[in-house]
């Protein structure tokens, strides 16, 4: 009998270990996940590039001041009646971000200006509620989707859930082995047969097709429910008998067939004799089915911060991209910054409208992006609405870096944030701290479109934001777009390291700086550079400078050290210990045995705070006719003071003139006056909603759903998970 229960026990362990190993994406998906662990992380602040001298991207750098399609208008009179299909996007919510058009509108207006105040906690679900705690294992950026009475929503512990709102009552729960982090679910339904509808959810290296009835997989899809796609982080899209993703791994857009999951068709986002890696459709894809196109933005060029090893433009980076369905060919392109050198990706997805214009009707794709601009095309040509100007920007100070000499420069629309830095941004609230970096402001290179350098830290708006990968809403009705926007201050650092040993014939001399420098900077003198959700823990700089005239000098050197009061050294030391830097380095760069390496991180003063005057974050309605911003109002509150923390949640906006936005610091949803940007409601959650909101309407009672999992980044709370459904009274 005692055998017996020892056998039955460990059955039941196995059982227990195999169900979490394999979890409810099945044992396919478990195999290939142990035989190919790849690597998925594209967006490191810190990376080492080896010296390679790779001879690069043959695009050169084209600039011209473009004419904008509006000058032919002579007035600008609005259209009274909104493009039917454009309401059509917003009558339901089956697609992350609100449908095909990624537009976040919604039609609704039972909530409105008028009874906002009567908006209450209708229910609150905790996601981690049970005897045994989930491990916390991201922030969710996947915007939920809403069908027939059931809301589906992704859960920070590798879950996808489907949530009956009325009976407030969990229909099912979808187990991944892996993280889900992707920015978009979307509900495939089958027409021909409605039992084998399922929504495609984007997990590590493919697509799962689950079933929206009960949470299972669609066995007769791919291998039992999977198939392998690429990196998947956009709502995939539905187009006739195809479901198409893009993949930033291998930076392609690939057609899948709805009936067996094979693919059918696969095309290139970049030129197939390019020399970069990078420049992934990450942000967002949307889709015009009625002209079969489907546009896309993609990611900046790697490695982020320097580009000897990919000179040119570094075509299609940086890029809005349209794609002819159809024909399968990209249609055209636009690239905002060329040969990126600041981490500019355009992050939003794109969102597609119809403009009215004197009776005219006018298909258009708008982008919001991280430098503050507004580009607005048509659909078909590619030709810009407004003018786009190009200005020269200054060059990089290491020989090896060759920046474009020119970048964009709009006018109109009104620019989204102040991207060029002055040391006149330095906030006063810690007088000490400010007084210090004015002391040292030699140390640091301020402007706009400043390239990384070895010998000061480059402060840059703009990295993570104006405006992030939350996007942005377009109301069809005013033809405003709303935004939230980011004005943090970022460091840029370039350092080299080596591991080549010193030389042998200056023991004496290393022993001296093992004695008195090593510890900090490390026996390879590479210095440390540890920084934690964008925030620096630890910095001491690399002692190897062979890109650093300045240092070669020995006067410069001891200047360094004196004012630094790093070491207690005799001065014929200190020129030992020069005299080891100098024929060390030469070494090094004789043999090019070194590394590159570039890091970023926020610019704070000790309060954890940027060091730049707020609002740090903000949101914007602008016009898209004319290109002015209506209003802007600070977003977020700091002890009760509505200053403008970091926005990376969301918005949303409904017909009844009202936008709901997360993602600030003060972990508050908050509903604003969409004509002139009040704020008329909030609501304290247990984190930050990290991604926008979800409206929707059972029986003629309409809801607004958020999910509170915190930020990625140090000044966001973390390991929670709870969603909030409101509705009136």
């Amino acid at each position: 009998m005692k055998k017996v229960l020892i056998i039955l026990f460990l059955i039941l362990v196995i059982f227990i270990n195999l169900n979490y190993l394999v979890a409810d994406t099945g044992i396919y998906f478990a195999i290939d996940y142990l035989r190919n662990k790849i690597e998925i992380n594209n967006t490191s602040n810190q990376e080492s590039i080896e010296n390679n001298n790779v001879i690069n991207d043959d695009y050169p750098f084209i600039f011209k001041d473009i004419k904008g399609f509006k000058n032919q208008f002579k007035r600008t009179k609005y259209s009274p009646e909104v493009n039917k299909l454009q309401l059509q996007e917003t009558d339901s919510w089956i697609r992350s971000n609100g449908g095909n058009f990624s537009n976040k509108f919604s039609n609704l207006e039972n909530i409105n200006l008028n009874n906002i105040n009567n908006l209450n906690l209708y229910f609150k679900l905790n996601l981690n509620s049970g005897l045994i705690k989930k491990k916390w294992m991201n922030n969710v950026e996947t915007n939920p989707i809403f069908y027939e009475g059931v809301l589906f929503f992704v859960t920070p512990f590798k879950e996808l859930v489907a949530l009956d709102v009325k009976e407030k009552k969990i229909l099912w729960k979808f187990k991944s082995l892996k993280k889900i982090d992707s920015r978009g679910i979307s509900l495939w339904l089958n027409k021909d047969d409605l039992e084998s509808s399922c929504i495609f959810v984007p997990i590590r290296n493919g697509l799962f097709c689950v079933n929206y009835k009960n949470g299972k997989l669609n066995t007769n899809f791919g291998k039992s429910g999977f198939i392998k796609t690429g990196i998947v982080r956009a709502a995939p899209v539905i187009w006739k008998n195809y479901v198409i993703v893009a993949t930033v791994d291998d930076q392609k857009v690939k057609y899948f067939d709805l009936n067996n999951g094979k693919k059918v068709y696969e095309l290139n986002i970049h030129p197939n004799n390019r020399k970069f890696k990078g420049g992934s459709p990450w942000g967002g894809i949307s889709i015009d089915e009625k002209n079969n196109l489907l546009f896309l933005t993609t990611g900046n060029p790697r490695p982020a911060l320097i580009g000897v090893t990919r000179k040119g433009s570094n075509k299609n980076a940086n890029s809005i991209i349209a794609m002819d369905l159809d024909k399968r060919e990209i249609l055209w392109s636009f690239q905002e910054v060329s040969h990126d050198l600041w981490d500019y990706d355009i992050a939003s997805p794109p969102l597609l409208a119809t403009l009215r214009i004197n009776g005219d009707l006018l298909e258009v794709v708008i982008i919001t992006t991280k430098i503050g601009n507004t580009l607005i095309f048509d659909r078909l040509t590619g030709y810009s609405f407004h003018d786009i100007f190009y200005s020269t920007v200054p060059q990089s100070d290491f020989f090896q870096e060759e920046v474009s000499p020119k970048q964009i420069n709009l006018k109109i629309p009104e620019p989204l944030i102040k991207l060029e830095t002055s040391k006149d941004d330095l906030d006063d609230r810690i007088a000490i701290e400010k007084e210090r970096i004015i002391k040292k402001i030699d140390n640091y290179k301020f402007g706009k479109f400043i390239p990384p350098s070895f010998n000061k830290d480059v402060l840059v708006y703009g990295l993570h934001g104006g405006a992030q990968w939350p996007g942005s809403v377009f109301n069809p009705y005013t033809q405003n777009v709303y935004v939230q926007v980011n004005q943090i201050p970022w460091l840029l650092k370039l350092f080299v390291s080596s591991d080549r040993s010193p030389p042998k014939n200056l023991k004496s001399n290393f022993e001296l700086y093992k004695d008195k420098c090593s510890s900090c900077h490390q026996l390879n003198r590479g210095g440390i550079y540890i920084t934690k959700d964008e925030k620096i823990i630890k910095n001491v700089p690399s002692l190897i400078k062979i890109f650093e005239n300045e240092f070669k000098n020995y006067k410069n050197f001891e200047k360094t050290i004196i004012e630094k009061n790093y070491i207690d050294i005799q001065n014929n030391d200190l020129k030992k210990i020069h005299n080891l830097f100098m024929k060390w380095d030469k070494e090094i760069l004789n043999h090019h045995d070194y590394k590159v390496n570039f890091q970023w991180s926020q610019f704070l003063y000790s309060d954890n705070l940027p060091a730049t005057k707020p609002p740090w974050g903000e949101i914007i309605s602008i016009n898209i006719i004319d290109g002015k911003i209506n209003w802007r109002v600070p977003s977020g509150y700091i002890k009760n003071q509505k200053i403008g923390t970091s926005n990376f949640g969301g918005l949303i906006a409904t017909a009844g003139e009202l936008i709901f936005a997360t993602g600030t610091e003060d972990k508050k949803v908050i509903g604003i006056n969409a004509n002139n940007g009040d704020e008329v409601w909030s609501y304290e959650m247990i984190a930050a909603g990290s991604t926008a909101p979800i409206t929707f309407q059972i029986d003629n009672t309409q809801y607004l759903a958020v999910i509170a999992s915190g930020g990625r980044y140090h000044n966001y709370t973390k390991s929670n998970g709870e969603l909030y459904i409101f509705s009136l009274k």
